[in-house]
Parts: structure tokens; sequence; C-alpha cells
């Protein structure tokens, strides 16, 4: 089939775009650089030169690729050159308004959006679902994300006169992603930075960005219209993950702060992060889409990650 994809260069783009290829589909794959463009191109795809806030020429470039599928990859979380949070936020809520209008107009059959698994409203107990509302009564820190990602479900599933399906992913982790050995998280754990916030109960569902792509293909003709969790099988809290990946590292044991003083320190989002996020069930995914992660769990994903580091 005909498929655009916005943000095929991502961490997610650079797994999916070779699987939508090797599956015989054509992909027209949109960037705002140039140096993507090459990439996507080396990977088999058509890259077009756009920018989802540009509204007409993205209807432009929409149409003309005459996609029966659309999807949506797009976040600005490795931004160096403007704030990331603040441009995903637009690029969530502005941005999946103009790609949903623009794969309306080219009578697209279908849209597929990245979301998160991890901004739902914490469960006593258990895993929160697809069903289970986002957190909304959060603290001053956490409105901006959750507002965002409700907008992008929201544009998503009431796409009018296509299938829209949000998936909504867990903690990416692999190549590309900021747990790379080399990247951001691993730094912050080999120089102490990453600390266990109050009791570390924040329970993380990962997933494996190689099985988020797997999952991402399984819905370009599987789900009926709504949200999906794309997770591993085995939530873990904070406080059992992160010593367990320090010792992979040879880092040192994670260090300890009181839930007051990160609030001061990191901020409210970072201990919603560390200490009160509830996992994720990823049981309708697997019934609808047909999907099973090959890595089942974070053990074995971060040993294997983290072998030769």
């Amino acid at each position: 089939m005909n498929i655009f994809i916005a943000g095929g260069s991502g961490a997610i783009g650079r797994q999916l775009v070779p699987m939508l290829i090797q599956e015989g589909h054509r992909v027209v794959a949109m960037t705002r650089s140039p140096g993507s463009a090459a990439r996507l191109e080396a990977m088999g795809a058509a890259p077009v030169i756009g920018n989802v806030f540009d509204k007409v020429r993205l209807i432009e470039l929409v149409e003309r690729a005459e996609p029966e599928l659309v999807i949506h990859q797009l976040t600005a979380f490795g931004a160096t050159d403007r704030d990331p949070l603040a441009e995903t936020i637009r690029i969530r809520e502005e941005g999946t308004r103009n790609l949903v209008e623009a794969a309306r107009k080219a009578t697209a059959r279908r849209f597929i959006a990245q979301s998160i698994s991890f901004i739902c409203t914490p469960v006593k107990e258990g895993l929160t679902n697809e069903d289970t509302p986002l957190y909304h009564e959060a603290s001053p820190g956490n409105p901006p994300p959750r507002g965002a990602v409700a907008e992008l479900e929201d544009q998503t599933i009431r796409c009018g006169g296509m299938h829209g399906i949000v998936l909504r992913y867990g903690w990416f982790y692999g190549p590309g992603t900021n747990y790379d050995p080399g990247d951001a998280i691993p730094r912050a754990i080999r120089k102490g930075r990453m600390p266990i916030v109050g009791e570390g109960n924040g329970t993380y569902s990962f997933v494996h960005v190689h099985d988020a792509a797997v999952a991402t293909m399984k819905a370009l003709t599987r789900g009926e219209p709504g949200v999906y969790n794309i997770v591993d099988n085995a939530p873990a809290k904070l406080n059992e993950w992160l010593p367990a990946v320090a010792k992979l590292l040879d880092a040192p044991a994670p260090t300890h702060m009181d839930e007051v003083s990160a609030r001061q320190k990191l901020g409210d989002m970072l201990v919603y992060v560390f200490n009160e996020q509830s996992g994720a069930s990823n049981l309708r995914a697997k019934k609808a889409l047909a999907w099973e992660p090959a890595v089942s769990s974070w053990k074995i994903g971060f040993k294997s990650l983290y072998a030769s580091s």
C-alpha cells in the first residue's frame, strides 16, 4: 500500500521504515532535514522535505503521496536547537491537527499516531489499561504533556472517515534511544545523577524499539479504531530496574532522594515518573493486533543492550 510517514527518521522510524519497505509498501517519509532525507532514501523510502506546522505545504505533500495510510511518529525530544518538551507539545497539538486534516484531504483510510502509556492516572494495585483516564489530577508540573497527549489522541480517534489508531508506546529502549549505552540515561547512571526518589515506586512499562515497530506493522491492517498499549510483559518499579541496570553498566549504586527535595530539584514531572506512575497492560494489543513482544522483559533487553558497554 501507499504509506505516508511523518517522523520516519526517529527511533521508531529507523526500525519501521525498513520493515515497511521489506513488506513491499511504497513509503513517502517527511523530514525537515536534508541529512535525514538522505538516510531515509538509503532505507528505501521516498523522502520529502516538509514541516508539520506548514499546513499548506503539508497538505500538498500528503495529497501528492496518495496514501492509503498515514503514520504520525513525530516528536522533538532529540532537539538541541529548541525546547524539546515545548516543541513536542506543539507537535502533538497543532501538528496532529494539521496531519489529520492532510490525511483526510488525501482520502487516507487509516491514521496511526504515536502516544505514550505512562501518563495515565496511577492505580493503587495492578496495571493501567487503555480505559484508564489520563492523569487529570496531576500536579502543576504535569498538565502540559498530559494535555497535549489528550489532544493528540482525541484528534486521532475522531479523525472523521478514517480508522484512527493510537499506539501508546511504553518507555523506549534499544538502539537510537536515550537508553543507548552512550546516551543520556546511561551517562547519568554512571555519574550517579539518576536517584531513587522516595520509595522508587514509579512503575515502568518498557518496550524495545524493534518490538514497538513490529506492533506498528501489525496496526497497518489490524485493530478497530481506538487506543492500544504497546509495552512488554514485565513492568518494573524504579527501585528494581535502576539498581540492576547500574550493575550492568558497572556504575555506582543509585543514590536516594526524598520526595520533598526531589520536587524542588527535579520538578513534579520527574517525581511522578520516579515514584508515582503505574505500569500498563498490553493485553488489548496482544489480542487485537496479534502482537507479542519478542523481548518480553526489560531484564533480557537491558542485559543484551549493555553486554559490551
